[in-house]
């Protein structure tokens, strides 16, 4: 892949913010020549990991941080935002429609289209990291 660096964005704690994160990934994804799918992917992880960001943020309205760390082998994304602590729900490793928790969803998708899905939520701060592997 070509180019590495990191992309830090800030946008507003309100669900219209959302489709600005998205667009930097795509835009990203663009600019690396990304295929579609991959492209759909991190579209998907940004957005589920922000809306998430929005429902927990704290009622002051703290903005959330997105940051995306490109390298040559791999896309990280970062979303952190302040506010009540964030509990994933642990889910068999292949669920069937009835095993999922009905707001947990988004999530589980996000897992099956990312490498890999880690969440802390810790002193009033949770951070979604994201990375997706890029093939040479």
């Amino acid at each position: 892949m070509r180019g590495s660096g990191t992309v830090k964005l800030e946008i507003p704690c309100s669900p219209q913010f959302v489709s600005v994160a998205r667009k930097a990934v795509e835009a990203i994804a663009f600019g690396l020549r990304l295929p579609n799918e991959v492209t759909d992917d991190l579209r998907l992880a940004v957005g589920e990991a922000c809306t998430n960001a929005v429902k927990y943020t704290d009622p002051s309205g703290s903005p959330i941080l997105v940051l995306y760390r490109i390298s040559p082998d791999a896309i990280e994304i970062e979303v952190h935002n302040k506010g009540r602590e964030f509990r994933r729900e642990k889910k068999p490793a292949k669920p069937t429609a009835h095993e999922l928790p009905v707001g947990g969803l988004g999530f589980y998708v996000v897992e099956q289209v990312m490498d890999e899905v880690d969440v802390v939520s810790k002193g009033g701060e949770t951070v979604v990291r994201m990375v997706k592997r890029l093939s040479r």
